[in-house]
């Protein structure tokens, strides 16, 4: 690590410590509530404010339709069945330029089982706001020209471990590449040094096998070819893995 990533790192370890990870927790005989965020998010007035928010609609949405639900597990006489609600927010790495979140999101409202999806936050430190993977690129179609094919040969790959030898399945959508717009694509600090070295893309169930299948996350290495192509400002918060 160079000396000047390792003060980045370190001031924004000391930001962090500043700060602390939050967790609102809501429960009751018709929901079960959670909403959490990490301490690199909380340590960003406009980022903490913005989940707070968030929370704060969710939970009330979230329990007018639980309450909806409870007089419907009352009349088919379901017994006490509670929805429930769960946000996850990570992070996968930051930089001085960046900080990079996923989420986990699990909601119950009495069907055959939860539903769960997952998604990216990137905030841009400088310009104070979020920004998407695609923001980062000169040419945002360059992602998918270097890593479409990489991605697709990772997912099979993965695919055939999950399923065994006959691993294609009935329903053509369980085979095929998702796009890379219905992904969740996040960037990685694998090693913690305050420059991003992979990125993860995140298949939420149902969008590259069954439901039984659960999520596939497909974690690539950078490239120097990648970090060609980011915009100036950014190409400093990424470092490219040896081939």
């Amino acid at each position: 690590m160079s000396r000047t990533a390792t003060i980045i790192a370190a001031l924004l370890c000391i930001a962090a410590a500043d700060s602390r990870a939050v967790k609102i927790e809501r429960n009751s005989a018709v929901l079960e509530f959670t909403y959490e965020w990490p301490a690199e998010a909380s340590a960003i007035p406009a980022l903490d404010r913005k989940f707070q928010a968030e929370a704060a609609a969710v939970y009330r949405r979230s329990l007018i339709l639980a309450r909806e639900d409870h007089k419907i597990y009352q009349q088919q006489q379901r017994g006490s069945i509670a929805d429930f609600y769960s946000k996850l927010w990570t992070t996968t790495g930051e930089s001085r330029e960046l900080l990079s979140l996923k989420y986990q999101r699990s909601a119950y409202t009495g069907g055959a089982h939860p539903n769960t999806d997952y998604g990216v936050l990137l905030w841009d430190r400088a310009r104070r706001r979020q920004i998407t993977v695609w923001n980062l690129f000169l040419r945002p179609q360059t992602l998918s020209a270097l890593m479409r094919t990489p991605y697709c040969q990772a997912l099979d790959s993965e695919r055939r471990k999950r399923r065994g030898k006959d691993w294609k399945l009935g329903l053509a959508e369980f085979n095929a590449c998702p796009k890379f717009t219905d992904l969740a694509l996040a960037p990685v600090d694998g090693n913690s040094n305050g420059r991003f070295d992979a990125v993860a893309f995140i298949a939420s169930p149902y969008l590259a096998g069954p439901y039984s299948e659960g999520k596939y996350e497909t974690v690539l290495p950078v490239t120097r070819q990648l970090i060609a192509a980011l915009r100036p400002q950014y190409r400093n918060s990424f470092e490219a893995q040896r081939q």
